[in-house]
């Protein structure tokens, strides 16, 4: 009688395993100020967590704060080796404009030569889907803006098999020494 509710909460459970976890990260420079977005979600509308700029921090012990940190990094290093990250959306946007006209043109020609070499870099680590680059020179006004966004997606499945492998390789190194 049990038996085909538990089949399907295990179903469910295997599902779930081989979902996309989405972090959307959006990072907006205005003459007002910086904001910053952080956003995880679960089929790009389920939203597991979202931190905003502005929100207050917890202040943290800075023993443990700074062995956690380090192992975080660890592991960040270990996910990019193993390409487990996709970029679903790349996109910077926005105006920049000074005073000379030249000089807005050398700028536009830089960034747009640095973007270029950083797609080139994330398409040899990264699965790179879309891409947009639309920070242009604004020679009317004098505003400056900048909209930075980045979408990553995770197969669940693989990154709880790279922090279980992460886990077992620390404890085996403790072990060890």
């Amino acid at each position: 009688m049990f038996l085909p509710v538990i089949l399907f909460f295990v179903a469910i459970l295997l599902l779930m395993l081989f979902m996309s976890l989405r972090i959307s990260i959006e990072l907006t420079a205005k003459s007002s100020g910086i904001t910053y977005t952080v956003k995880g979600s679960i089929f790009k509308y389920i939203k597991i967590v979202e931190v905003k700029s502005g929100t207050k921090k917890q202040k943290r012990q800075e023993k443990d704060s700074e062995k956690k940190r380090e192992r975080i990094l660890d592991l960040i290093r270990i996910a990019i080796n193993g390409k487990i990250f996709h970029i679903e959306k790349l996109s910077l946007s926005g105006t920049f404009s000074i005073n000379d006209a030249a000089a807005n043109a050398v700028l536009y020609g830089t960034f747009l030569t640095l973007w270029q070499f950083i797609i080139i870099l994330l398409s040899a680590n990264f699965k790179l889907e879309h891409q947009n680059y639309s920070f242009y020179p604004d020679f009317q006004n004098d505003k400056n803006e900048l909209i930075f966004q980045l979408i990553l997606r995770v197969v669940i499945l693989k990154a709880l098999s790279l922090i279980i492998n992460y886990y077992l390789e620390s404890k085996i190194k403790i072990n060890n020494n």
